[in-house]
């Protein structure tokens, strides 16, 4: 099996809509088209060209009704964060000031020590961006299921509820990370994300609210800000995940993560205060989807890495006889 073959299923992954949104593939096809291949396998190999490099990955989306942060993000980011670390990067972590004790709690059932970054919410990022970039020096910047502002400034739920002021304006270290030509990769689900201004057509004619917000803004919940690369899935965890594991499979490795480890790590954030992006309650699930459901794409995940892992070395081995 070719690297590429196992990309193409690896995306078949990302757009399994398993929160039935309706949207995910209208988006995936539109990301897909801007770059003419699986969308995991441009974005892992990205990654190892800058193998041993530093990666900076910024997640947060605070949602109703508490506004608190969101189950989806802190999972894939950690997964993701760990994955690469493995691979030789060295990586920091940034969300919204009054969510790192969610990151923390996460990181700790991952046995993460990478340091997480607070971002003010009652400022623009600016200065703040370019000291961040200065002292971590990425070669990469990756966001996932980062809240994006639209092209009059506001940050909107899927719902187009404006919750700006709860909100880092991230759009800030992504414009000086562009500038410095620092790569930016950005993982969402909605169109409502940091960076997905890429495809911000395709959200503004396929998403609900995408055109028109129905708040006072009028101004739709697309996001403005465009990534160098745009990784769309159903849920931002499972991109991150597929990623992760193409990344793994690429360099010849065991993907680091489990269904038990899912389970545990959905559990540990939900503790330390993250809700289920859809009800807005404190329980284990993800856009409204269950987290024994997530545990089995887990499952599904890790029997893909294997199975290439075992056929690849296969392969080497006739190859050498």
């Amino acid at each position: 099996m070719r690297f590429k073959d196992l990309c193409e299923e690896l995306d078949k992954v990302l757009r399994l809509d398993v929160g039935f949104r309706g949207v995910v593939d209208k988006l995936y096809y539109a990301a897909r088209s801007k770059l003419g291949r699986p969308l995991v396998e441009v974005v892992a190999e990205l990654a190892s060209e800058v193998k041993h490099g530093r990666a900076l990955i910024v997640t947060g989306f605070k949602v109703l009704p508490k506004m608190v942060q969101e189950t989806d993000g802190p999972p894939g980011t950690l997964v993701l964060a760990k994955t690469l670390i493995e691979l030789g990067f060295e990586v920091s972590l940034a969300i919204e000031e009054d969510s790192v004790e969610v990151l923390k709690a996460g990181a700790k059932v991952l046995n993460l020590k990478c340091p997480i970054i607070p971002l003010p919410v009652d400022r623009p990022l600016i200065d703040y961006s370019r000291e961040l970039l200065e002292t971590r020096r990425p070669a990469l910047l990756i966001f996932v299921e980062k809240a994006g502002a639209n092209d009059v400034g506001v940050y909107h739920t899927m719902f187009g509820v404006d919750i700006s002021r709860y909100h880092s304006r991230a759009e800030d270290l992504l414009k000086e990370a562009r500038r410095a030509g620092v790569k930016v990769i950005a993982v969402g689900d909605g169109g409502n994300e940091v960076g997905f201004g890429a495809i911000k057509d395709a959200v503004r004619t396929f998403v609900p609210r995408g055109r028109d917000c129905g708040c006072p803004c009028r101004g739709g919940i697309a996001a403005s800000s465009e990534a160098d690369l745009v990784v769309v899935s159903s849920i931002s965890n499972i991109g991150c995940y597929a990623v992760s594991c193409a990344l793994s499979a690429l360099n010849c490795s065991k993907w680091p993560h489990d269904r038990d480890t899912e389970l545990e790590l959905l559990r540990a954030i939900v503790d330390a205060g993250a809700v289920d992006g859809l009800s807005g309650e404190g329980v284990a699930r993800v856009d409204g989807v269950s987290v024994e459901v997530l545990a089995s794409l887990v499952d599904l995940l890790s029997h893909m890495n294997a199975e290439y892992l075992k056929r690849a070395e296969g392969q080497g081995s006739r190859s050498e006889a």
